[in-house]
């Protein structure tokens, strides 16, 4: 009985060692690029990075506007937003960005998968999304 207690008096503090790091991974991973999965200048104007910031997130994808030292966020997506009938397609997974066209109030990139790529057009004005198309 002494051993069955000390084991679980073992796993249980190392247990509550972990749940005592979830601020420090989050404070690591959103001040150096250990949260940052990719980065891909889109073109002068923009680029396009997936990043998470938590240990337990999924991360997300962000399309910044480039404006000299200061940079504005103008879209924001998650894997939420773009769950369809094929749930294996998820941000994390993308290997590469590809923009496509701009308009005056829309911005349209692909996630290149490899496999079934998706095509996303997002309002740049509100930053949601218009459509998708899976290629």
């Amino acid at each position: 009985m002494a051993k069955l207690l000390l084991a679980a008096i073992t796993i249980t503090f190392a247990i509550s060692i972990m749940a005592m790091m979830m601020p420090f991974f989050a404070l690591l991973l959103s001040s150096t690029s250990l949260g940052l999965y990719q980065n891909k200048d889109l073109n002068e104007k923009y680029r396009a990075q997936i990043v998470g910031y938590s240990a337990m997130g999924r991360p997300w994808l962000e399309v910044i506007e480039k404006k000299g030292l200061f940079e504005k966020r103008i879209i924001k997506c998650t894997d939420s937003e773009l769950l369809n009938d094929n749930l294996d397609i998820k941000i994390r997974a993308a290997k590469d960005i590809i923009f496509k066209n701009e308009t005056d109030s829309t911005l349209t990139l692909t996630l290149f998968y490899g496999g079934p790529n998706k095509t996303i057009t997002f309002n740049k004005n509100t930053g949601n999304i218009i459509a998708i198309k899976k290629l």
